[in-house]
């Protein structure tokens, strides 16, 4: 099934590239969000490609837990970067939107059926497996009385203090750009490559491609060293591309460093970090926007004390990420609107995919004043968003949830959990009485997403040396 959806992937790549039938249909004008809209729909039917081939099973490759979810997370990954692409013409003219969909719906149906196979192949055979033991291997380097986890904090620490490039504005450096840094970064390696950005406020839109793998980048803090920019939906520029840094190799990661998006409450959708990186971690970082602040697009992500700034759906996407001990701070948006933490574009229900926000504190970052705010609405029919041990500013709305657009309700197939939260905005006797809300004796459904369910991070975050929380 996988080799046909990566076969009907390449056809349709065909019509979007430049002299292909569907961008020679549609791109009859100068219009410059459509002419964005199809560069990024074809960087995501490549990352479409590129995930589908990681989720090719070989001769006995699904017998066991841990290699069905990822390829279960590579195949909702590619699922993903469909929706990514069709998302980024939702702004342009409707034929060609109607144009885009139509050619993508094969590619999407066959993308859906390997879903749905793999997807019930892994809960058959879990139900016969004994849990797993994760063994830890000790490095005998250091002190045998530290931790595992503190090892791995001392290792990345002499690893940082020896990085393999330093970028600096000024000239002090190996670069003065972030871009010419990751230039130098091997293709496809296993090894780490560690860039240091000193303190600055560096203006450039960056990319780690698919190809640059594991690159860990820090900086100076997250006040001090700053990735900016200011593209926007409203000033031509698709969603995607509006992002000031986007990370797609897998394996990255970010500490005490800001990425920002300066766009304005008044420019609409604005990026100022997108993630389609599998096992990435952002650890001290600062993520600042408006709207679609935050684009978790695809794969396995987790965020850690870092503090998120945005007025509408200003964490959304649908990739599988946990946020924890994190400040989500909602700003003032444009007059008259309201305020959505959350927007999750979960479309496919096999899909393993969702935002877990644990630990957190969600409030205010000014006088909001009359604005109303909500802890999500369902961007897609499957959406799926828990909140969990979390302090909920007095900004919250009594209802919680607010429907998507015009609707008055939501899809009854959305899954939206509250469970053990506090402060003035946790109260639920008044939460939208929707049929996929649960805030009633949820400690099960929340259980399924933490770091160890949710996203396997027992497996992959102790290496990146940052701190988590495994469990409730």
């Amino acid at each position: 099934m996988n080799s046909l959806c990566n076969f009907e992937i390449t056809r349709v790549s065909k019509n979007f590239s430049e002299n292909g039938t569907l961008a020679q249909t549609i791109k009859h004008t100068n219009e410059k969000i459509l002419i964005s809209a199809l560069e990024s729909c074809r960087d995501f039917l490549s990352l479409a490609l590129y995930n589908l081939n990681l989720s090719l099973p070989t001769s006995g490759s699904v017998t066991t837990h841990e290699t069905r979810t990822n390829f279960r997370t590579w195949l909702s990954a590619a699922d993903a970067d469909l929706q990514a692409c069709m998302y980024d013409f939702e702004y342009t003219r409707d034929d060609a939107r109607k144009a885009v969909a139509a050619n993508l719906d094969n590619s999407t149906k066959l993308v859906t059926n390997s879903l749905a196979i793999i997807s019930k192949t892994d809960d058959f055979m879990s139900s016969d497996e004994e849990p797993s033991v994760i063994d830890i291997i000790d490095t005998s380097s250091e002190p045998t009385w530290l931790s595992f986890e503190d090892r791995k904090l001392l290792q990345n620490r002499k690893q940082m203090m020896n990085p393999d490039a330093v970028v600096a504005a000024d000239g002090s450096g190996n670069y003065k750009t972030i871009a010419a840094a990751l230039n130098a970064v091997p293709p496809n390696s296993n090894n780490r490559f560690v860039i240091y950005v000193k303190k600055g406020v560096y203006n450039e839109n960056v990319r780690v491609e698919k190809e640059k793998w594991n690159v860990l980048m820090y900086g100076d803090g997250m006040g001090n060293t700053i990735v900016s920019s200011n593209l926007s939906n409203g000033g031509g520029t698709s969603t995607t591309n509006s992002a000031t840094f986007a990370a797609f190799g897998k394996g990255f990661i970010a500490k005490d460093i800001g990425f920002q998006n300066t766009a304005g409450a008044a420019n609409g959708q604005a990026v100022a970090l997108l993630s389609g990186s599998d096992q990435s971690v952002f650890y001290r970082c600062l993520i600042d926007g408006y709207q679609d602040t935050l684009y978790t697009q695809s794969n396995r992500q987790f965020y850690r004390e870092c503090k998120i700034y945005g007025t509408i759906d200003f964490i959304f996407g649908d990739s599988a990420a946990v946020i924890q001990n994190c400040d989500i701070l909602v700003k003032k948006p444009q007059p008259g609107q309201g305020t959505v933490v959350t927007a999750q574009g979960k479309s496919n229900p096999y899909s393993n995919t969702g935002i877990s926000i644990q630990k957190c504190s969600i409030e205010e970052a000014e006088n909001l004043g009359d604005v109303t705010t909500f802890l999500g609405r369902p961007w897609r029919d499957y959406s799926t968003v828990v909140v969990m041990e979390t302090e909920l500013g007095s900004l919250i709305d009594p209802k919680g949830w607010s429907p998507f657009g015009n609707n008055a309700t939501a899809p009854d197939t959305v899954f939206y959990v509250e469970y053990n939260n506090f402060g003035p905005g946790a109260g639920t006797a008044n939460r939208v009485t929707w049929k996929g809300v649960r805030v009633n004796n949820t400690q099960n459904d929340a259980s399924k997403f933490t770091v160890r369910s949710f996203i396997d991070g027992v497996e992959w975050i102790p290496s990146s040396g940052v701190p988590f929380q495994a469990d409730l």
